[in-house]
């Protein structure tokens, strides 16, 4: 009995040299995925900054638009006043050479030569309100044009895709993301598939997955709308867990700060 209870004493115990190898391997993965997050988020900085420059030039012409189609509804209502101007301008002489007809031969010579000369002054004010009528009414009418084109609002600008950071040594497949999915820019046109069947197993996205895993250098970019935040996790996460015959395929991001049409023309020279 003593000869056992010995050598349950002399026993080693290996917990504080384990605790010691988890943290650390621990530590070190935690540090190379901070490096990978701030060299990814560094790369993609100055084109971040751009592309907001780009959309705040944007918002400013925008507005001043707004203000100058504010201008011209002011300017068509001061030309609509003025034609009503003379339109009561015509009215009242009119009443009064009519006045001056029906009391022609009732009144004295003084009369007669007031009245005259009272319908003369609204003559030359109705010259001087309506120099030419048909000028006035193509000014109005342009005005009006004016408007239903302002009101029609900007086309849509164009975002144009640009290389930068080590986007230039890669082989990109974009892929965009919006409020309600993906699309898939290789051919003519963008091939969509929903939120939802981003994990379909065998799908069309796990596919371009595996096509881009094995091509040497490829890389697929995933180009994120201003309301496809929600998707781009979806998608980000699907490419980061789906492990296909060629490996993980390799991804990157790309702020899109509005809503115009994807322009991939400098990739495909």
């Amino acid at each position: 009995m003593a000869a056992q209870k010995k050598n349950a004493s002399d026993a080693i115990s290996l917990f504080p040299f384990m605790s010691i190898l988890v943290a650390l391997i621990g530590s070190l993965t935690l540090l190379i995925a901070a490096l990978s997050a701030g060299q990814m988020n560094q790369e993609q900085s100055k084109e971040v900054i751009d592309r907001y420059k780009e959309y705040s030039q944007m918002k400013a012409d925008m507005e001043r638009d707004r203000a100058e189609l504010e201008k011209l509804k002011q300017l068509l209502d001061d030309a609509s006043q003025l034609q009503e101007q003379i339109r009561l301008a015509a009215e009242e002489a009119s009443l009064l050479e009519k006045k001056h007809k029906d009391h022609l031969d009732r009144v004295a010579a003084s009369g007669h030569d007031k009245m005259l000369a009272e319908a003369n002054r609204l003559r030359r004010r109705i010259t001087d309100l309506e120099p030419d009528p048909a000028k006035l009414q193509k000014t109005i009418k342009e005005l009006e044009e004016e408007i239903k084109r302002r009101k029609a609002g900007p086309e849509e600008a164009i975002v144009q895709i640009r290389p930068g950071g080590t986007g230039v040594d890669v082989v990109p497949a974009f892929v965009e993301c919006t409020s309600t999915g993906i699309a898939i820019h290789e051919g003519k046109e963008p091939q969509r598939i929903r939120t939802a069947d981003l994990n379909k197993e065998g799908g069309d996205f796990h596919k371009l997955l595996d096509r881009v895993a094995a091509t040497p250098k490829g890389q697929v970019i995933l180009l994120v709308r201003p309301d496809g935040v929600g998707t781009f996790n979806v998608a980000r996460s699907v490419a980061q867990t789906h492990f296909g015959p060629n490996g993980y395929c390799r991804t990157g991001k790309l702020p899109v700060p509005s809503q115009g049409n994807i322009d991939l023309s400098i990739f495909r020279r």
